[in-house]
């Protein structure tokens, strides 16, 4: 994923996530109608550094299979649904932009080149970052920084906030 603020990286269901929240939206409010989208399924988000630091992330997107193997620096889990056969990977300044503008949409033009084709129905998704862009430093394998990986399941646990989110209470 390149370009952009990726700060805060999503994966959003365009057709059900309702991403405006206000004009003059605070953090706060925005991680908190985060959570809300994430329990519903059509958001996930992750803080991806601490440090505010930008970095071209390169994300290996998988559906079905095994859970990508340990070691690695972090890992979540929730679950999105899936209603017109996609979803997109999306940034913060995507985010951010839809929440603040009724008429900004996700994906925004940049993030539109970031689409996940699957199966219509519910995931359980694992997210496990394995590069630390903070530390620079990389903790399992090289071949990339994040795996997202999509399991068709009717039993996924919803998540109820940000992941890695040290803005949350």
């Amino acid at each position: 994923m390149k370009s952009g603020d990726t700060n805060f990286i999503g994966i959003a269901n365009p057709n059900t996530y309702r991403s405006f929240v206000d004009e003059d939206w605070e953090l706060e409010g925005l991680l908190r109608h985060f959570g809300d989208e994430m329990k519903d399924g059509h958001l996930l988000v992750c803080q991806m550094t601490e440090e505010g630091i930008e970095h071209s992330w390169k994300v290996d997107v998988r559906v079905d299979g095994e859970s990508p193997a340990g070691p690695y620096l972090r890992r979540a889990e929730g679950f999105l649904e899936v209603t017109e056969g996609s979803l997109y990977l999306v940034d913060y300044d995507c985010l951010t932009m839809a929440a603040q503008f009724e008429d900004e949409e996700i994906p925004d033009r940049n993030c539109s080149q970031y689409r996940i084709e699957l199966e219509n129905g519910r995931y359980r998704v694992e997210i496990v970052q394995f590069y630390d862009v903070d530390q620079d430093k990389r903790i399992g394998t090289e071949e990339c920084d994040l795996i997202i990986h999509f399991t068709p399941s009717d039993s996924a646990v919803p998540a109820e906030r940000v992941f890695w989110c040290t803005y949350c209470s």
